[in-house]
C-alpha cells in the first residue's frame, strides 16, 4: 500500500503555513520519535497536522458528518 505523502508530494509543497518538526513537537508536547514519524508520514503542513492532532484528542467530533 503506498504511502498518503507519496500519492501528492505537490500537494505537500502548497498546503500553506508549515511546521518544523521541532515546533510541532512543541506545540503538541510530543516525543521527538512520535513528532518526526507524524512529520514524515504527513509532512509539514500545519493545517494537516493541526487536524491530525485534533482527531487524535477527540475522535468522535469526527465520526458526525
Amino acid at each position: 500500500m503506498t504511502e498518503q505523502s507519496k500519492l501528492f508530494p505537490e500537494h505537500r509543497r502548497l498546503s500553506g503555513e508549515r511546521y518544523t518538526i521541532e515546533t510541532f513537537r512543541t506545540a503538541y508536547d510530543l516525543s521527538g520519535a512520535e513528532a518526526k514519524r507524524l512529520f514524515e508520514k504527513f509532512g509539514p503542513s500545519k493545517r494537516e497536522l493541526d487536524l491530525l492532532m485534533r482527531a487524535r484528542r477527540d475522535p468522535a467530533q469526527f465520526l458526525n458528518f
